[in-house]
């Protein structure tokens, strides 16, 4: 019947293996389908945001490098119609236009007056500034012509160019003065290489009119290239890169140029575009890859961020369930253990009450069994009388001392001891006060040789197992033993009984000694003498 209980505990045992697997299976798949199903959905939303922002940051670097190109050449601008207004009022009537006295003051005036524009304008790039009247009403070299030469920092006057000598579609030459003419009105020049001043530059020049008749020009010329590097200088991303554009061509130096054909038409690259004062647009290219790498990167920390989260379930997961299903596979080992008679069982700890509970009672069991198996062990190697070692426990000692003397790694010595008159004392007050003289012996021996094993062997026999330092002061010990037994007594009825106990020591020999008897043998004939001599002495006293 046991076993068939047993083997019934086995299943159930198995059982609650088996739920716990199905519970941690069931919560660990619908999770990892929850989180499979949230991250996917979440890389989809990022892939497209991601390209939404990607294309509000180009938009807004285009809007802010386009804004700050545009404040520059916004400044040209002012500071060429400062000049143009300056100007125009000194002329109030037809025939200032032709006085030859007032077209000089006009142009010793503006000579002054653009010096201190120029030095006050703030875009960068100014290389030459220039008033020109109009061959038609003066000399064809008539007007002022400043410029930066040689990479000077300052403007110089240098002799302006002869309108006569060239053609008016020259344009390094003299298409400054001939396209805002013919356009009637403030023109941006695109970008053109003179070769007076021999680099890229652009010009924004102003004609002059007073009511139909033409006066002359008004300008200032820019280093292209200033504004070409700044461009050149915008970055997006990793990969991407700016240019400039006028009527859908791609203007600048070489090496933008030979950039922009590249890649501007390129499927690979979100565009943005911003109009320019001068005509031009600045079109910023953003590399598809660059916005993709980006996409990579949140896409590979979102999974992180997800298997890490999995990971932090699952490890919840695993432990709500083993604190939920591990006490009940605990209870019921332990039942199991306590049915095979196995009493060493672990205390299940739990927070649920009925596990609490229930654990509670185990313990409360166990302890009683424990209390219970250590009286049993106390009684088989105890004395139940005086609580010394009995012949039980000499034997195991016995045991271990004879291995130690095959070992040859031992040393100790053997006190017997005999209790004389017991038996007088049974026989004339009766087996209370025998008793009580031998827990008094027990105690004595106790006492004394507190740091060694204290053996009952017999009804009046003991003995004693000297080892370490009791061994080294044996005869301390006896004399000891010797002086406390002759001042201690039991009273019965009206008389005093000493105690008298015999005593014996022998050490082992390893020379002579081949087990623990013969050890024994020397020390009970050591006994017996010491027996002889004190009812010898008694006698003569």
């Amino acid at each position: 019947m046991d076993i068939q209980n047993l083997e019934k505990d086995k299943k159930k045992l198995n059982k609650t293996f088996s739920m716990q697997f199905s519970f941690l299976a069931t919560l660990i798949f619908t999770m990892l389908s929850i989180t499979v199903f949230i991250g996917g959905l979440s890389i989809y939303e990022v892939d497209h945001y991601i390209q939404a922002r990607a294309e509000d940051y180009v938009n807004v670097i285009s809007n802010n490098e386009g804004a700050q190109i545009n404040d520059s050449l916004r400044d040209m601008e002012k500071s060429v119609n400062i000049m143009e207004s300056y100007l125009m009022d000194f002329f109030t009537s037809e025939e200032d236009i032709t006085d030859p006295g007032l077209l000089e003051n006009v142009v010793k005036s503006a000579d002054q007056m653009f010096i201190d524009v120029a030095k006050h304008t703030s875009a960068e790039g100014a290389v030459s500034y220039y008033v020109r009247l109009d061959p038609s009403i003066s000399d064809s070299k008539a007007g002022l012509f400043y410029s930066k030469i040689n990479g000077s920092s300052e403007f110089v006057s240098l002799e302006p160019t002869d309108l006569a000598i060239y053609e008016k579609d020259d344009t390094e030459h003299v298409g400054w003065f001939w396209q805002p003419y013919e356009a009637g009105e403030p023109i941006w020049m695109k970008p053109y290489y003179n070769q007076n001043n021999d680099i890229l530059m652009i010009s924004y020049v102003v004609p002059m009119y007073y009511e139909e008749t033409f006066i002359g020009v008004v300008g200032m010329d820019f280093d292209y290239t200033v504004l070409a590097d700044k461009v050149k200088g915008i970055k997006i991303y990793e990969n991407g890169f700016a240019h400039l554009e006028q009527d859908g061509v791609i203007v600048g130096d070489g090496e933008q140029a030979y950039e922009g054909k590249d890649h501007v038409d390129s499927s690979e690259y979100l565009r943005n575009s911003k109009d320019l004062l001068n005509g031009m647009t600045l079109v910023l290219s953003a590399s598809h890859d660059d916005i993709r790498q980006i996409g990579y990167e949140i896409t590979f920390k979102l999974l992180i961020a997800m298997l890490i989260l999995f990971i932090v379930f699952t490890i919840i997961v695993v432990i709500i369930v083993r604190k939920i299903v591990d006490p009940l596979k605990k209870i019921t080992e332990a039942s199991v253990k306590i049915s095979n008679g196995d009493y060493n069982v672990e205390i299940v700890q739990s927070d649920t009450y009925e596990i609490k509970l229930l654990s509670a009672a185990f313990e409360i069991m166990i302890a009683r069994l424990h209390e219970r198996e250590e009286r049993l062990r106390f009684s088989a190697y105890r004395d139940s009388l005086t609580g010394l070692r009995n012949t039980t426990s000499y034997a195991a000692w016995e045991e271990k001392l004879n291995k130690e003397i095959e070992g040859q790694n031992t040393e100790f010595g053997i006190v017997v001891l005999d209790l004389n008159g017991l038996k007088e004392a049974n026989d004339d007050y009766g087996h209370d006060v025998g008793n009580e003289l031998l827990m008094t012996a027990a105690k004595v021996m106790s006492d004394v040789f507190k740091d060694s094993p204290v053996f009952r062997i017999g009804g009046d026999e003991f003995l004693v197992i000297l080892q370490n330092e009791d061994l080294k002061n044996y005869e301390k010990l006896l004399q000891k033993f010797e002086r406390n037994c002759s001042n201690t007594f039991i009273k019965a009825e009206d008389t005093k009984i000493p105690l008298r106990i015999a005593n014996g020591f022998a050490k082992f020999d390893p020379c002579k000694d081949m087990q623990v008897t013969d050890v024994f043998k020397r020390a009970d004939a050591a006994m017996y003498e010491n027996k002889r001599e004190t009812k010898a002495l008694m006698n003569i006293l």
